[in-house]
């Protein structure tokens, strides 16, 4: 079986459920937190969390890790994905503005 085959299997079997934790954790986070967000940023914020956490599971499935620390990560992910994935669209920026820059040796 090809190996792009094999790991959507073993996605709908139950990596389907990375997701969900991912979203749970930032729905976690926003039950205890103090912000004051719109419901749309809230969605907004537990989508990507869902998002997060899946593409995470993709990479993190085939590694020699324990469920629990897979788990872990899972969670973590879902929590702060906003920050993760604000920083990397500003690093990406940063490299569209000056790519001389980051390809510059020291």
């Amino acid at each position: 079986m090809e190996p792009e085959k094999s790991i959507i299997k073993e996605f709908l079997n139950g990596g389907w459920l990375v997701p969900l934790i991912g979203a749970a954790a930032m729905f976690a986070r926003l039950l205890s937190g103090n912000d004051h967000l719109s419901v749309k940023q809230q969605f907004k914020r537990i989508a990507t969390a869902a998002i997060a956490a899946g593409i995470a599971w993709f990479v993190l499935e085939q590694t020699e890790v324990s469920s629990l620390m897979k788990a872990i990560t899972y969670g973590i992910i879902g929590v702060v994905s906003p920050e993760v994935i604000g920083g990397v669209v500003r690093l990406g920026k940063r490299f569209e503005k000056r790519p001389l820059k980051f390809l510059k040796k020291k």
